[in-house]
């Protein structure tokens, strides 16, 4: 779990570590969304984990590479970056710190990561297309992102790339998990508070839950995967609004509640907001798949263990 020593001095984040297990890891992020889950999976499998908060440690802050560089006293076999700036609309006018800590710490990581003899995994988004494309979008694809948020995901997995070729990157859509901001607590909540239901209908990808991404990043660790770009993402693609029924339906499922509710599809247009979405983001995950890694659950099973942590206040027995 994250080290909670608020001390600020990076020498301070390392116990003592008796386990036989053979993987070290860094662990940025470990606070968010994705990361905690990340955290979760890594100890349950017995891996020893470093997870500095962000005054220990600050990706985007040089001096702290140096300190730690400086104090370090142990191999890391990994680094693994969840730490973003995922505030898509937000970045159109702090486009400063997106680019900071999307763009520029990935690649300092990454360095990091190759000065200190250890692999580098990084997390990137499916907004680094454009949602054109008819068909799922391949690692290989033309990238072309439409907003600040997007672009600095992509400059950041460049910067990955040219400091540090083997490198991992992942790219996944439309995460959701307990611990963070996300869209089936938005709708749950807002059904909850009786609120007038509109949702886009014309938006496509696939909802990825955080719990399924950490068992997919800590298997690629362990096997471990070669470098490069990988797409790691649910495997259902649907509508925002498809998402937003099937899951105020499965915290209804949880309750035994019967009651019928009504979700008015919307268009992009109906909801404007300062950031562009791409309308079409479903990622192919054959080539992750191809090594032999296992697909996610589906979008309902993954919901069910959602509903139940996030509004239940149940942990899935294997993260306890």
């Amino acid at each position: 779990m994250p080290d909670s020593d608020q001390t600020g001095e990076v020498i301070e984040l390392f116990p003592d570590m008796t386990s036989s297990t053979p993987l070290n890891v860094l662990l940025f992020g470990g606070t968010g969304m994705l990361g905690y889950d990340v955290d979760v999976e890594l100890s349950h499998r017995g891996h020893h984990v470093v997870a500095p908060m962000r005054s220990q440690f600050d990706v985007t802050v040089p001096q702290h590479y140096v300190h730690f560089e400086k104090k370090r006293d142990r191999h890391f076999d990994w680094i693994i970056n969840c730490a973003a700036y995922t505030a898509v609309d937000q970045a159109e006018t702090e486009t400063m710190a997106a680019m900071k800590k999307n763009a520029v710490a990935p690649g300092a990581l990454a360095a990091l990561a190759k000065n200190i003899g250890a692999r580098f995994l990084h997390v990137s988004t499916d907004f680094v297309f454009d949602g054109m494309a008819e068909t799922p979008y391949t690692e290989d694809r033309t990238t072309n992102p439409l907003s600040t948020y997007g672009k600095s995901k992509l400059l950041g997995e460049q910067n990955v790339q040219k400091e540090n070729p083997d490198s991992v990157i992942m790219r996944t859509s439309w995460l959701y998990g307990k611990n963070g901001k996300s869209f089936p607590r938005t709708m749950i909540e807002a059904y909850q508070a009786g609120k007038n239901l509109r949702v886009v209908a014309d938006q496509t990808g696939c909802p990825t839950s955080t719990v399924d991404l950490a068992r997919v990043i800590v298997d690629a660790i362990e096997k471990p995967v070669q470098a490069g770009i990988y797409h790691a993402c649910g495997p259902e693609a649907m509508n925002w609004h498809q998402f937003a029924t099937l899951a105020i339906q499965t915290y209804l499922d949880s309750k035994q509640d019967d009651d019928q509710f009504e979700i008015q599809p919307i268009t992009t247009s109906d909801w404007p907001v300062p950031a562009r979405r791409p309308q079409m983001s479903v990622l192919d995950c054959t080539k992750l798949l191809a090594t032999g890694i296992a697909p996610m659950r589906t979008v309902q099973e993954s919901l069910v263990e959602y509903v139940a942590r996030a509004f239940l206040e149940q942990e899935p027995l294997e993260t306890l």
